[in-house]
């Protein structure tokens, strides 16, 4: 049994192989729960791994006082961002540098970050697949519609896809059906959107076009707060 928790935007809070990991962890988004990060470490007293797909502010989010807070919790991104955030925490000896396409194990969880067609300053944008037991989930990061999708639905059958669909910086409904199409996982979970009003997006059309596309996958449409178990 694993479960994820959506607080908004891009950031998910998963709990499986025993590991308790954050996502791009910008807590405090606009349509998150925790309006301070105060609450945020109350409910979550222990954390695992911060996984960050790019650089960009609303991706990075509130990483750096994440690793002050949880002393023994690992941060885990592309090699030159995690060196980045390394050398701003002062905690090199707590982040992974990793690179596209290479599975990186941990203690009874493998990570493998995918390609995504985004921008970033620090190194390059990516996906992740998250993986232990039979229990697979991948975070598309920000991208457009990419044929490598394919790859990862193939190589790795997640069990969960969280997908952008805001439009504007990453695909919209239209494209996000065609990613689901392609990657074949079990569920879909829309995110990124109705952030800002640039990235204003209907998840039922998301949903409609997924349907009509006849691939088999649940989409679970999640309010900012509530679980997945799966």
């Amino acid at each position: 049994m694993a479960k994820l928790r959506w607080l908004g935007h891009a950031t998910f809070v998963v709990e499986i192989g025993g590991h308790v990991v954050v996502i791009d962890p910008w807590i405090t988004n606009p349509l998150s729960p925790y309006k301070n990060l105060q609450d945020f470490f109350r409910d979550y007293p222990d954390l695992s791994l911060i996984v960050v797909t790019h650089d960009h502010g609303d991706h990075v989010g509130e990483s750096s006082e994440l690793l002050k807070h949880y002393d023994r919790c690992k941060f885990v991104a592309l090699y030159e961002l995690a060196n980045s955030i390394g050398e701003k925490t002062g905690v090199m000896n707590r982040v992974v540098g990793a690179n596209i396409g290479g599975p990186v194990r941990l203690e009874n969880i493998t990570l493998v970050f995918t390609p995504a067609a985004h921008s970033a300053s620090i190194g390059d944008p990516s996906g992740v697949v998250m993986m232990s037991g039979e229990k697979s989930v991948y975070h598309a990061g920000d991208t457009g519609l990419i044929a490598e999708m394919q790859f990862v639905g193939e190589l790795y059958r997640p069990t969960v896809a969280l997908i952008p669909i805001g439009g504007h910086f990453t695909m919209g409904p239209l494209e996000a059906a065609k990613a689901v199409e392609l990657i074949k996982p079990r569920y879909a979970i829309p995110m990124h959107y109705n952030t800002f009003d640039v990235i204003k997006s209907d998840p039922e059309e998301f949903k409609r076009y997924v349907k009509e596309r006849g691939v088999g996958t649940e989409v679970v449409v999640l309010k900012p707060g509530e679980e997945f178990t799966f």
